[in-house]
């Protein structure tokens, strides 16, 4: 029986042109959907910016004892509800005590009017709560800030690190150069005693350095009843002269 032949298909080619068009497509259709996602990201960055224009800061000089982030948020949230945004308490470096761990502090409110509101309400006002608490007969001290949004803060607060930063690493380096000097001085302290006990050793004299202060000359004063009596004549004499010249 003869061998039966296996009927193998081939596909069918596709033209180098039609190749190119699919490629060609497919670029365009990635450089849409590109475009797409940068329109949606250029369109969250202005809602953003938009949205921070309206914000306002407000500034406390005083934070009052016994409040953290929390408190104030809660304290404030019940005045301004669902306004009431990012707040920062800067660290008292002064006091040791937990209960004045924080000297000012800043507050951002979602509308500008609502922050001029707080200011102008709340401010030189009693801080309230229950009368146990001596925090209740505080005084707020509050401060709407005009023109100032919360990147500047960040900003501000960037660059005293960076400050801090700095001033540190030059502290760090004078030390280290302290810290050398000293002990290429007792390097050579202990070279001058061997170098001492060599010489002693081999019979010869070793003098020691002494440097040469040239003192002030002294002047001795005169006892303080002299000095009156002395001021004394000179005022009469004088007069004297004046009287009959």
């Amino acid at each position: 029986m003869p061998a039966k032949r296996k009927i193998v298909k081939k596909k069918p080619e596709i033209p180098a042109e039609k190749l190119e068009n699919q490629e060609d497509e497919a670029e365009i259709s990635d450089k849409e959907e590109k475009a797409e996602i940068s329109g949606d990201e250029a369109e969250n960055a202005e809602d953003v910016e938009k949205k921070q224009r309206k914000t306002g800061v407000v500034y406390f000089s005083m934070i009052p004892p016994n409040y953290n982030v929390a408190r104030m948020r809660e304290y404030f949230e019940k005045i301004a509800p669902g306004d009431v945004g990012r707040i920062y308490l800067a660290k008292n470096k002064a006091s040791k005590s937990l209960a004045n761990r924080y000297s000012e502090g800043w507050m951002e409110l979602k509308k500008k009017k609502v922050a001029k509101a707080i200011a102008e309400q709340i401010d030189n006002t009693q801080i309230g709560g229950k009368k146990r608490d001596f925090v209740s007969s505080l005084y707020w001290n509050i401060r709407y800030l005009s023109g100032f949004k919360w990147v500047h803060l960040t900003e501000q607060l960037q660059y005293e690190k960076e400050v801090e930063r700095r001033r540190m690493n030059v502290e760090l380096a004078q030390a280290r150069r302290i810290a050398a000097h000293f002990e290429d001085q007792i390097e050579k302290g202990r070279n001058l005693r061997k170098l001492e006990e060599k010489v002693k050793s081999a019979g010869g004299k070793w003098t020691n350095f002494e440097r040469d202060v040239e003192q002030k000359k002294t002047f001795a004063r005169k006892p303080k009843k002299e000095r009156k009596n002395t001021t004394v004549k000179t005022e009469n004499t004088e007069l004297m002269n004046m009287i009959f010249q």
